[in-house]
């Protein structure tokens, strides 16, 4: 890489950075280009527009920078031998979900905004095309736990798989807060790691109450 190169993917990754930090910050729909250009310190106020063309390319451009180390964890995590004789349980595929991003809470010197900004994103409909390209081993994993649910009607599973992503996704983003304020530390970060393991697993598990099977009749009527 030559010195042209290599001052243009810097000056992309302080782009990517400062718009990670507005999107955590104030929502997807509050920033523009043009507040990313001054949160970045460039003088030249159309460097986000000529790199990324649009504020949803400087969003796919802050998923590119981090999901890929996401996913490679992940499915390293996904490869990790069971109990011989065993296969994978409903746990395993949970801490492939939940450990990456909590690994994400190590500080950073550019600080810790990407589970605040995956929280922004969650109010998106989701690019489910983009998303497979850019961590298959979630897909995977989300298929793996898919199977062990099977006994649930599919719409009970895809209810739950969906808010179970919601609610790892916001205590991970408000610990990631809390972080920044000085109000959190890495036991902290393991606790909260592994209660949320043990407390989305009891949800997807949970038994249909009389209720639920009730309104499942009626809307199959």
């Amino acid at each position: 890489m030559n010195y042209e190169e290599g001052a243009s993917a810097a000056g992309e990754l302080t782009l990517i950075l400062a718009a990670e930090r507005l999107f955590a910050r104030n929502g997807l729909a509050g920033v523009s280009l043009r507040q990313v250009n001054q949160e970045a310190g460039h003088k030249n106020m159309s460097a986000a527009h000529y790199h990324f063309g649009s504020r949803e390319g400087l969003v796919l451009a802050v998923l590119q920078h981090r999901m890929p180390g996401v996913d490679a964890r992940r499915a390293e995590l996904l490869a990790r031998p069971v109990t011989p004789g065993r296969e994978p349980d409903l746990r395993f595929y949970l801490e492939a979900y939940v450990l990456p991003l909590a690994e994400q809470l190590r500080p950073r010197p550019e600080g810790n905004h990407y589970l605040r900004f995956l929280a922004q994103l969650r109010r998106l409909p989701p690019d489910l095309e983009a998303l497979q390209r850019l961590t298959p081993s979630a897909f995977a994993m989300s298929r793996g736990m898919r199977d062990l649910l099977a006994y649930l009607p599919e719409s009970i599973i895809d209810s739950r798989q969906a808010n179970a992503w919601t609610l790892i996704v916001a205590a991970l983003a408000e610990a990631e807060e809390q972080l920044e304020r000085g109000g959190f530390d890495q036991v902290s970060v393991r606790l909260v790691s592994a209660d949320l393991v043990d407390m989305v697993a009891a949800a997807l598990t949970a038994p249909l109450s009389g209720e639920t099977l009730a309104a499942l009749r009626e809307r199959a009527r």
